[in-house]
């Protein structure tokens, strides 16, 4: 696994923008879909070891 915190690009075209716009889209739905199936009770004997 590898995670980047921050990302800084010097004149970036607009495909890379968008790109990045998108990837930070993606991660949110990600991510709440993970909340609402923790929400309703899918993930059982679970330990959660970092956020």
């Amino acid at each position: 696994m590898s995670q980047i915190e921050y990302i800084t690009i010097k004149n970036a075209s607009r495909k890379v923008l968008n790109r990045m716009r998108q990837i930070g889209v993606d991660k949110a739905q990600r991510l709440q879909k993970i909340q609402d199936r923790w929400e309703a009770g899918d993930y059982k004997d679970v330990e959660v070891v970092q956020l």
